[in-house]
């Protein structure tokens, strides 16, 4: 027992987190508001379906936070003055809310949301994205180029990734053989480039295809000499920003099964510290 050493672990205070988080972000009433967006992550963990891609933890109600700050200042013109009051913040964090959650729910878990939602937040419901001129590009595309048929939910699918890819530089998109998946993301490619004139480059690879070398590279064991593999070749073509690469958007894109072979290694590019490091020691 004295060759072990005690260490005491505590449940973290999320509505005391929120609420230091909500006052950073330079929200008046986030006293008010860090119980109940606690109080709705809570529910969300109680009463929707068991998922094996819901998160409701600390690092969920962060993202939300987070994104609230944005909007936030994003807003920060049209809320100044007499307009900035308790009714607006509460309608900027719940359109935080329905930015982030609602595009990882299933559509049988939307409508308890929706009642959730009221119930923490009364008379409020879950607000659609408003995107005129991006929804209109869309319509285009789907008639004119795709050859696809017409959905409101397929729609709405393209514009919450839009939404996602926003605040986060890594996404899962999780769905059945051709269920639109891929056509989504190359929708969405288009609609950008035309309507926001943003150059995106894809970059795809089956992880499974090849070894796990071939994918990140490899470290010989005799010289320590380091070869890089087909994920760190573009990585590290991206960063050199030896042809302007800095002024383009990059999507490399794992299209293929979910394995941890692959995908535990990918852990530090996910998360906040975006860094990938090699066997050789060095970090892209």
């Amino acid at each position: 027992k004295q060759l072990f050493r005690q260490v005491a672990m505590i449940k973290p205070n999320r509505e005391m987190i929120a609420r230091v988080m909500l006052y950073s972000q330079g929200f008046k009433i986030a006293e008010k508001l860090s119980g109940k967006i606690v109080s709705l992550f809570e529910l969300c963990g109680d009463q929707l379906s068991n998922q094996p891609h819901y998160d409701f933890g600390l690092r969920a109600l962060k993202s939300v936070l987070v994104s609230a700050g944005n909007l936030k200042r994003a807003e920060k013109d049209r809320v100044s003055g007499e307009e900035s009051g308790p009714e607006v913040e509460k309608n900027i964090l719940i359109r935080s809310v329905c930015n982030t959650v609602v595009p990882k729910l299933i559509a049988e878990d939307i409508p308890l949301l929706s009642k959730l939602l009221s119930g923490v937040f009364p008379g409020s419901d879950i607000i659609k994205i408003e995107e005129e001129e991006l929804i209109d590009c869309i319509k285009d595309l789907i008639k004119n180029r795709y050859n696809l048929l017409y959905d409101e939910r397929f729609i709405s699918k393209v514009l919450q990734l839009m939404l996602i890819q926003s605040l986060h530089h890594g996404v899962m998109m999780v769905g059945p053989t051709g269920s639109g998946k891929t056509s989504a993301y190359k929708l969405l490619q288009d609609c950008i480039q035309r309507v926001r004139n943003i150059k995106i480059e894809v970059y795809l690879i089956d992880p499974k295809s090849i070894c796990k070398d071939d994918l990140y590279g490899r470290l010989d064991p005799t010289t320590g000499e380091w070869t890089d593999g087909v994920f760190t070749g573009i990585l590290r073509r991206i960063l050199d920003n030896v042809r302007g690469e800095s002024t383009r958007t990059h999507w490399i894109i794992f299209d293929g099964d979910v394995d941890p072979e692959w995908a535990e290694n990918l852990n530090s590019v996910l998360d906040d510290n975006k860094l990938l490091t090699l066997p050789s020691g060095e970090r892209l």
